[in-house]
């Protein structure tokens, strides 16, 4: 086989340079970080729960739930 001409071989050494030469100018700061405001990409921040510390007797009658539609009796509800 013979000399071939084309241009193709230079495409991924051309591709790796640009790549290269793109993420120094982003690590020393010359070009904002485009990828630092994406949801995904970002640290997740944990929501912020607050805990009831209050304890509620589940068996005393002014801390139960009534629900006005329940179509079975609860057994610890005596009327």
């Amino acid at each position: 086989m013979g000399k071939q001409k084309g241009v193709i071989h230079l495409a991924l050494p051309l591709l790796l340079l640009l790549v290269i030469a793109g993420s120094l100018l982003i690590y020393f700061g010359f070009i904002n970080n485009p990828f630092k405001n994406l949801p995904g990409l970002s640290k997740k921040q944990s929501p912020k729960v607050t805990l009831k510390t209050g304890y509620r007797n589940p068996f005393n009658k002014d801390t139960q739930y009534l629900n006005p539609f329940q179509a079975y009796k609860n057994p610890f509800l005596n009327k």
